[in-house]
């Protein structure tokens, strides 16, 4: 496939949303209802995970689990740290 030469947003910097526009500081976020369930689902589906590797008592796991709870925990966190508009 031949490249367009485009800047695709994967490869933009964090935050910035359009050439040379710096971000808006003290953007608010809406997050509605069904989101926030959906998350919600999706943190018990990280922890359903978690807790069956740790079932299996096996040490190889032992960095999976570490890895999955702290990736529910940074999820949770920037989710309660949106400010409702």
């Amino acid at each position: 496939m031949a490249w367009s030469g485009r800047e695709k947003h994967r490869d933009r910097e964090p935050g910035a949303r359009h050439a040379g526009e710096p971000p808006v500081a003290g953007r608010v976020f809406a997050l509605p209802d069904a989101e926030r369930a959906r998350i919600a689902a999706e943190l018990r589906r990280i922890d359903l995970a978690r807790t069956t590797l740790e079932a299996q008592q096996d040490p190889r796991n032992r960095q999976m689990i570490r890895d999955l709870k702290a990736a529910a925990d940074h999820i949770f966190d920037v989710v309660n740290g949106l400010d409702e508009v």
